[in-house]
Parts: C-alpha cells; structure tokens; sequence
C-alpha cells in the first residue's frame, strides 16, 4: 500500500508513505516507510492502532518506563515514572501513552494469547469497563507531539518525535502473533 501527500493547509509537508503486509499461519506482520518530500525539515512519527476483542479473564502485561498522563482534552500533559503494566483489563479505564517500551506486549485471556512486538518504542492503550476491545498500538511518539512540542519547548526526541531532512525516511515494523491457550 502507498500514499503521496502534497503539501496542503491541513499538513504543510510533502511526504511519501508506503506499508506492506505479511501473513503467516499465527503472525501478521507490518512494516510502515515515511519519506520527507519536502525542501525543508519535516516533523515525522509513525504507528499502528489496532483493537483486539476483550475476553472474560483478558490480562494485558508489558515493561515501560514512563507514562503520559492526559488533562481533560485526553491530551499528554507531563510524564511519569512507570514500570509498565500487568492488569485484568475488566476493569481497567485507561487511555495512556507509555514510552520507554520494550517492544513487547501481551494480552492474554482463556482462549488466546496475542502478542504485539514491534520496533517501535512508544505504546498507547485505550479501554474501559463499558469497551468490549482493548486497542494496543505500537506509535514512535507521544500522542500529540507536534503540539506539545511546540507549547512545551521539549525537544523532539524527548517526545519521540522524528525531524526527518529533505529526502530522509523512517521505518517501523510491527507482528501480531496469536497462538491458543490450550
């Protein structure tokens, strides 16, 4: 898959992205390309959000070392030391951004064990009691880094934000791998 995006109102940056897919008997596997096509140097961060089915008994576990806590708009505010997570998700109301991700997800329940890995070194998870999924997404940056990058004076890296130069590229890989609980 690709798109080409031509510098606009909305995103005044040239860039090219491209993603390909593998399956396999238990493993589907992304890889996602962003080039800057611009003349100048272009903010850049890629990710995935994918949502998976929240079972009777789903525990989701993963090792971080920060966590973004959110104001009222859900939007990041200021970072947290965490060790990561290790939780019943029946209960869990959470819409978070951890950095400092291992690459390394699991979510498992009496049916299935899902493990999400990726290259990527941020991870945002989002559900809630009432939600019947819990999504589990691998992103290279906080969540609205631009933004807080400019308000906040942090540098870019600090937020895993890419300053990607004329022509420079990113990739990031991603693996869903399922296998039984029997």
């Amino acid at each position: 898959l690709s798109y080409e995006h031509r510098s606009d109102a909305a995103w005044p940056f040239a860039f090219d992205a491209s993603q390909t897919l593998r399956v396999s008997a238990h493993e589907l596997a992304f890889t996602l390309s962003l080039t800057n096509q611009s003349p100048q140097p272009a903010p850049a961060g890629l990710g995935w959000h994918p949502s998976f089915v929240k079972r009777a008994g789903s525990r989701i576990t993963f090792e971080a070392t920060g966590r973004w806590e959110m104001n009222a708009e859900k939007l990041p505010t200021h970072r947290l030391p965490v060790q990561g997570l290790d939780a019943d998700c029946a209960g869990l109301e959470i819409d978070h951004c951890f950095d400092g991700w291992h690459g390394s997800a699991h979510l498992r329940d009496p049916v299935l064990h899902t493990r999400i890995g990726s290259s990527l070194s941020h991870l945002v998870v989002f559900t809630g009691e009432a939600r019947d999924f819990v999504a589990i997404e691998p992103v290279s940056h906080v969540n609205n880094a631009v933004n807080l990058l400019a308000a906040s004076g942090a540098r870019a890296g600090d937020l895993g934000l890419r300053m990607l130069a004329p022509g420079e590229s990113m990739t990031a890989q991603m693996s869903i791998q399922v296998e039984g609980e029997n």
